[in-house]
């Protein structure tokens, strides 16, 4: 499947059918750190670096927001060229950086 056909996939995905078909372009060749990026943010990313995973009763959201946070850290993803705009305002980028989140999750590409 090709970048754009992942990419479509994703933006018409429903977030409530489960995590199957994310697993599934997150383990594409094709995806890129962009996509993985995107796939976090969709995956309600902030509020994991924002410490609310611990919180949460969602332990299948939680197994998979903690897989693809390792991931993005441990460099699975390659950085294309692609952009991506972090969904973050400045506010909530200052708060993550005081808590030490990594620049890769905060920096647009």
């Amino acid at each position: 499947m090709a970048y754009e056909d992942l990419e479509e996939l994703l933006n018409q995905y429903n977030w409530d059918d489960g995590f199957d078909i994310p697993k599934a372009i997150l383990d594409n060749p094709h995806c890129d750190l962009a996509l993985a990026l995107k796939v976090f943010y969709l995956a309600d990313g902030f509020a994991y670096l924002d410490g609310l995973a611990e919180k949460s009763g969602l332990s299948e959201w939680k197994q998979f927001i903690d897989s693809l946070y390792n991931h993005i850290v441990g460099h699975k993803y390659k950085v294309s060229g692609r952009p991506y705009e972090i969904p973050l305002s400045k506010v909530q980028k200052y708060k993550c950086r005081k808590k030490q989140v990594p620049e890769i999750f905060l920096t647009d590409l």
